[in-house]
């Protein structure tokens, strides 16, 4: 639409409307420039944007008709469809009037008729109310007819006019709201959306389109000029509260204030800013709902189309300061909350964003320029999320429940076929949205599948070398290390064949095919690893049935939580190996000693406890867990070994694991019998001496670590 704008003074609405139509909120162009006073400000602003202006005196011309006949003229040449006046001091001459009716639109400072008529403009208004007394004032925009101010209203905002007020208080106050008003009727008529019909004025109803509007209300503020400038690109108007407005304002970023729209003022220290009906209609609002769009119009409500919000830290100050402190109950977000369950309630039509981490998510889907309604639940899900987590925060601080209650959100992933035998339901629950692999083949994973693969996948990774653990029922059946991952998996294929039938392996590095070709021929349940090369996973999926997992996150520092009957035990994961340094207390332990035996330690950190473990340098070559006495263990694992050497070369040197202290002296006169030159423990019996002194005299070296690894 073509505009033309006649002003007179400063040009602060003129250049207000020239931002506007930059910004892409109005649809038209200003063509003409039309003043009275050739040196105003005004003037100067058409000049620099090289918009046609014209300097016309009424004095200049003979008559009214001819004054009326120039700016027909002029105006019929550049095609004007609206004409605004800004501050224009002149009166227009009646013959002009009657041809623009309906085209010619002012603003008056006040609520009309009041202050109006000849000589009342500007703060000649402001100074009038102030005299009077007045409670309530405010903006007018009407037609512009043949009497001064006499037109067809086309809107209105009142705003309160306090005891305290000055000229300059009112005369800012109404300002910020003609800085929000003019622009708006003006894209009003832009879109034809404003009819005047008998000398009465109809605002038709909006129609759905893309998000024009986005109101932002952040506590943290980072990346929120980022957000503010993508914003802005895509031509979206920014409406914004106190801090997060003066932030945008600071930054030469464009915003309009939520005072203006809601012409009331911020009250009660910022505790009252957004709980308004103007604010929460706009976003309330049902876009395809007759009724509503027509309640909006007529209450000239402004659609917003997004909300984003962060609240006041709570969490963060509850931390520092006493329960019912005055800085604990300031930091309880009042507006924020609301916002933000208004906004996810109506979801189909306003986006929400509570999350900074979407703030690129949102940019992107406005880009794309077409809608998503999955996304929108998205959105309003992880809104009532915050704003449940928050309510919880609070109260669980005013009660005095902060750490004396554990609330745990548990995302439900899958129902598995039955639990740890055939006769029990079982399912698959989350802290998270998603699990830490990606199932590429095989068949659905059991409930028994889930504990040995969590189990193997954290037992190799505990290891800086390349390694692989074989699993089953939820211990290991054998470990190693070697300089490449074919190396280590073949180690631990070799230190018990038997048991790794229908076993679970994991590789703590990508899996090449040589491995893949062997698994290809044996029958194991499920094969994990961080990545599989393309020939690898070839070979391995022509077995339909094995379970391939792709694991994509370390998962050894999670929380433990078991259950016991109603009552749960929740701990820190067993995320170290070693404490300190490990001490010798018999015998001096050469480099090669001590690595053997920190990896022996490592190993034995996995099994069930009573555990023991037999190595030689690089493999697991005897396993004895889940023993009640820890004698019985040293045995199991010996029998393990006497296993391991019909088949295998025997170890140069044989070095023996405890997960927890010695009691007595007989494990160590066992481990003696079957060849242990050296042991590593964690020490802590009070036995622990004579325990050393039977190591000594069997000539046995021994090592402390001074942390258990007890698993049950």
């Amino acid at each position: 639409m073509n505009i033309c704008i006649f002003a007179s003074g400063y040009g602060s609405n003129f250049e207000n409307i020239l931002q506007n139509i930059n910004s892409g909120k109005i649809q038209g162009k200003i063509k003409l420039f039309i003043t009275d006073k050739e040196n105003c400000r005004a003037n100067q602003i058409a000049k620099e944007n090289k918009i046609e202006s014209y300097t016309y005196f009424p004095k200049q011309f003979k008559n009214q008709d001819e004054h009326a006949n120039a700016l027909i003229d002029i105006c019929h040449r550049a095609e004007i469809e609206l004409i605004c006046l800004s501050g224009y001091m002149s009166k227009l001459p009646n013959k002009f009037v009657d041809e623009f009716y309906g085209k010619i639109i002012n603003m008056h400072p006040s609520l009309l008729p009041s202050f109006s008529g000849k000589g009342f403009y500007g703060e000649k208004v402001h100074k009038a109310v102030i005299e009077n007394g007045v409670k309530i004032s405010g903006v007018s925009i009407h037609f512009v007819n043949s009497e001064y101010d006499r037109g067809p209203i086309i809107a209105q905002i009142p705003i309160n006019v306090y005891a305290k007020d000055s000229i300059e208080t009112l005369r800012k106050k109404i300002s910020e709201i003609e800085h929000y008003l003019y622009p708006e009727i003006i894209s009003l008529f832009c879109e034809k959306r404003i009819i005047l019909k008998e000398n009465k004025v109809f605002i038709l109803p909006p129609q759905k389109k893309k998000p024009e509007t986005a109101l932002l209300s952040l506590s943290n503020k980072e990346g929120l000029l980022k957000l503010a400038k993508a914003l802005q690109a895509l031509s979206i108007e920014l409406i914004s509260t106190g801090g997060t407005y003066e932030f945008l304002s600071q930054n030469g970023i464009k915003v309009t204030s939520v005072n203006s729209l809601s012409s009331f003022p911020e009250i009660l220290d910022g505790r009252v800013k957004t709980l308004n009906n103007k604010i929460f209609g706009g976003i309330l609002f049902k876009r395809e709902d007759p009724k509503h769009k027509e309640e909006i119009t007529d209450n000239l409500i402004k659609p917003i189309d997004i909300v984003i919000v962060n609240l006041y830290p709570f969490e963060k100050v509850s931390q520092a300061e006493e329960n019912w402190s005055e800085k604990l109950i300031e930091n309880i977000d009042i507006g924020g909350v609301s916002l933000l369950r208004a906004a996810a309630k109506n979801y189909k039509d306003v986006l929400v964003v509570s999350d900074t981490d979407d703030y690129d998510k949102l940019i992107s889907f406005l880009q794309n320029g077409t809608d998503d309604i999955d996304f929108r639940k998205k959105l309003a899900i992880k809104a009532f999320k915050h704003t449940m987590e928050y309510d919880r925060a609070i109260y669980e601080k005013l009660s005095d429940k902060k750490g004396k209650t554990l609330d745990l959100t548990l995302n439900k992933i899958m129902e598995l076929r039955y639990g740890e035998n055939p006769h029990q339901k079982a399912e698959l629950y989350s802290l998270k949205e998603r699990l830490p692999f990606e199932k590429l083949n095989g068949k659905e994973l059991s409930y028994n599948n889930i504990l040995d693969s969590y189990g193997s996948f954290t037992a190799v990774n505990d290891f800086q070398n390349p390694a692989c653990a074989i699993f089953k029922h939820v211990t290991p059946c054998a470990m190693a290390i070697g300089d490449d991952i074919c190396s280590a998996f073949e180690k631990a294929w070799s230190c018990d064949p038997l048991s790794a039938f229908g076993g679970i392996v994991a590789l703590n590095t990508p899996c090449d095919a040589k491995i893949a070709n062997f698994l290809s021929k044996k029958f194991i349940e499920i094969i994990i690893a961080p990545d599989f090369d393309k020939q690898a996973l070839e070979l391995l999926k022509k077995k339909t049935n094995l379970r391939i997992l792709k694991w994509n996150e370390d998962i050894r520092k999670s929380r433990l939580i078991k259950s016991v009957g109603d009552e749960f035990l929740i701990s820190d994961s067993d995320n170290i190996v070693f404490k300190d340094k490990i001490e010798a207390v018999s015998g001096e332990l050469n480099e090669r000693e001590e690595s053997a035996l920190k990896f022996a330690f490592t190993c034995v950190k996995h099994i069930r406890s009573n555990a023991i473990v037999l190595t030689n340098e690089t493999q697991t070559v005897g396993i004895g867990a889940g023993q009640m006495s820890r004698v019985d263990s040293v045995l199991m694992a010996a029998e393990k070994y006497r296993q391991y050497l019909k088949n295998n070369t025997k170890p140069e040197f044989l070095y023996l694991a405890s997960d927890a202290f010695f009691p007595f002296e007989d494990a160590v006169i066992e481990a003696h019998k079957i060849g242990v030159k050296a042991i590593i423990q964690p020490g802590g019996s009070i036995r622990d001496k004579e325990v050393i002194e039977k190591a000594k005299e069997l000539n046995i070296k021994m090592a402390f670590t001074n942390i258990r690894h007890f698993k049950h």
